[in-house]
């Protein structure tokens, strides 16, 4: 999905989008199983395989770890579904309990099931995910790939990096490039881009320190 580098000419999504996405994020209701069902589609596809999916749930911690979350939680994940309270958007670090097939019950039982100790797609899930993860509204998709990719670096030229580069890099790095698999995205998600053109600034490494960078190739 991603690779490890810190190349110099990488360029990183500017902090104001950052905080643009993860507020949009949060005024839409989305269940909160909603990203453990990307990771779990994701995975199926990889494995070519609707049945016995055992999804790496380290490759979705890459995308949700934020520092400086309550004691125990240092996972973020800014989707709700119900009434609002504190601390609701810290999930706790054991993600694999979280979302274990034993652990899951009502309303994502509608678009998967559990099959062993792993789980199984149920036909037309892209559909049953709209009506019962997303409440029957198509979730935007930059929102939700600026908060996944907030701390990955981007090996492109600046001038040529745009929001469709992150849209790209999001449908290839959860299986939506196929056009059979555009079709669970056209589904899933609309492409509504605001009127802003500061998406990606220069990525400037720490002065002290050589630091690695999380690297998406754009």
């Amino acid at each position: 999905m991603a690779e490890n580098a810190g190349e110099s000419d990488q360029f990183v999504l500017a902090t104001p989008v950052v905080r643009w996405g993860i507020e949009q994020l949060q005024s839409r209701k989305v269940h909160t199983f909603f990203p453990a069902y990307l990771e779990i589609r994701r995975t199926a596809v990889e494995v070519e395989s609707g049945t016995g999916i055992h999804p790496n749930w380290s490759n979705l911690e890459q995308f949700l770890q934020i520092p400086g979350g309550p004691p125990g939680k240092p996972n973020f994940r800014p989707f709700w579904h119900g009434s609002r309270r504190q601390d609701q958007d810290w999930l706790n670090e054991n993600i694999a309990g979280s979302y274990a097939p034993s652990s899951i019950r009502k309303v994502p039982l509608n678009v998967v099931k559990p099959d062993g100790s792993g789980y199984s797609l149920l036909e037309d899930h892209s559909e049953l995910a709209l009506e019962h993860l997303l409440f029957g509204e198509s979730l935007p998709v930059l929102p939700l790939a600026v908060f996944y990719y907030r701390d990955f670096g981007f090996n492109a030229s600046g001038s040529s990096l745009s929001h469709y580069d992150l849209v790209d890099v999001f449908r290839r790095d959860f299986g939506f490039s196929s056009e059979l698999d555009s079709e669970d995205f056209e589904i899933l998600f609309t492409i509504n881009a605001p009127d802003r053109d500061d998406w990606f600034e220069p990525w400037e490494p720490p002065s002290s320190a050589q630091s690695e960078m999380t690297t998406a190739e754009a």
